[in-house]
């Protein structure tokens, strides 16, 4: 793993949807409280209003510029980033006294990322603030025994949102892939956190390219195109 301002790795993928890619959004009756996937340890996290997905990255950048400012190596950044994650209580022994001087005016006691992790929180509000519905994510650790070396989320997603969002993936330096696991959902992921950030960002700028227009029933006369609200 590679050290920059983010623990960063060289990941595989391809900046255009691969060409076996499933599109399809499950029904509110498939969603369990686990969401879609089958995973462990997730939740359902979709509809998502705007503004709450806006405050969500703002705040998942403030917070990693602190991390990233604290640590010196990959191992540094995950462990800081937990003790983000997880709310800077009293008690804490696994940050030292520096560490907490610079980590106590903008971390708070109790976890501020919904019990996401930093670097991909603000990505899967993202996502679920346009229509998407994400299944699982993972910020990327250096634990040999972690489920991904570099940030990634899946999701679920209609053809056209997914296509929106191709256009906002190499620009942002993300990539698509499929987990042969999982077959069924998209993955995206970052070489770093900076990317899976900035996919975020890029999302909600772009939030508009994101709705569908659809014709209007006819009643005679050819009618104008609508759009279904999507915030």
């Amino acid at each position: 793993m590679l050290w920059g301002m983010f623990p960063r790795t060289e990941v595989s993928g391809t900046v255009q949807l691969p060409a076996a890619a499933t599109y399809w959004m499950p029904k509110r009756s498939e969603i369990d409280e686990e969401g879609i996937g089958f995973f462990r340890d997730v939740w359902t996290i979709t509809d998502v209003p705007f503004g709450e997905a806006r405050s969500m990255v703002r705040e998942e950048r403030r917070l990693a510029t602190a991390v990233a400012d604290l640590a010196e190596t990959p191992e540094d950044f995950d462990r800081i980033a937990h003790v983000v994650e997880t709310g800077l209580d009293g008690d804490r022994e696994d940050v030292g006294p520096a560490e907490r001087a610079v980590l106590e005016p903008v971390v708070s006691e109790e976890p501020p990322l919904d019990g996401l992790e930093l670097g991909i929180a603000g990505l899967v509000y993202a996502l679920a603030a346009v229509g998407m519905v994400p299944a699982a994510s993972c910020r990327g650790h250096c634990d040999e025994r972690a489920w991904s070396d570099h940030p990634v989320v899946l999701f679920a997603a209609t053809r056209y949102r997914a296509q929106a969002l191709a256009g906002l993936i190499e620009p942002t330096g993300c990539r698509f892939d499929i987990d042969p696991a999982r077959p069924d959902l998209l993955l995206v992921a970052g070489r770093s956190i900076g990317d899976t950030m900035s996919l975020a960002e890029a999302i909600l700028a772009a939030r508009q390219t994101f709705i569908q227009s659809r014709p209007a029933r006819s009643r005679g006369r050819t009618a104008p195109a609508v759009q279904d609200p999507l915030f």
